[in-house]
């Protein structure tokens, strides 16, 4: 009489089975879960570039600088930090200096504060501040990096101007001034959204 249970060959089959599907079923999970961080960072920029292009277009100057008498000599930096204190700073590289080149505020802070000094009431068709322009605080890209902005790109400079994501290997790899008469290159594992 035979006993009711799995014998031990019974259960190493069906181990195997689930070693089988898992082994098979994992690169396919973690290569979705890459898709949908690139598609998040992607929505990320072009809301960070849509809200840019919107303060410009309702205020008249670009949203790097800390007053009305900064415009347009001054900018807030070389570039500006996008979100609060979340994230670290991503990875140098030949053409980016990070370190020294970021301003004190954060660009959320530019695009949601009126340092233009216009005014806010009854302000359409003429220039006026319509913010705030980012809705909720900004986090950090889905890597842990924050984004950035080319802030002395936008001031008039003749390179592009971009957000940028410094991708899954956290270093910024496309070149910080590229000449905006020439087409805009992506380099590696960088996600952009060009401003102008």
């Amino acid at each position: 009489m035979r006993s009711k249970g799995f014998t031990l060959i019974e259960l190493a089959v069906v181990l195997a089975i689930i070693a089988v599907l898992a082994g098979i079923l994992t690169p396919m999970v973690t290569n979705y879960l890459d898709h949908s961080r690139i598609a998040r960072a992607q929505a990320d920029l072009k809301t960070l570039a849509d809200a840019i292009k919107l303060y410009q277009r309702d205020t008249g100057q670009w949203p790097v600088y800390a007053s009305p008498t900064d415009y347009p000599g001054t900018i807030a930096g070389g570039m500006a930090l996008i979100g609060g204190s979340a994230g670290s700073n991503p990875g140098e590289t030949a053409t980016w200096n990070v370190g020294t080149a970021l301003a004190s505020s954060s660009l959320e802070s530019y695009l949601n504060g009126n340092f233009t000094q216009l005014s806010t009431d009854n302000v359409f068709p003429k220039k006026g501040f319509r913010g705030p322009y980012l809705g909720g605080n900004l986090e950090s890209d889905p890597w842990g990096n924050k984004y950035l902005l080319t802030a002395s790109n936008l001031a008039g400079s003749f390179y592009h101007a971009f957000v940028i994501s410094a991708g899954p290997d956290g270093k910024l790899d496309t070149t910080l001034n590229q000449n905006a008469t020439n087409q805009f290159a992506i380099a590696n594992d960088d996600t952009v959204a060009v401003i102008k």
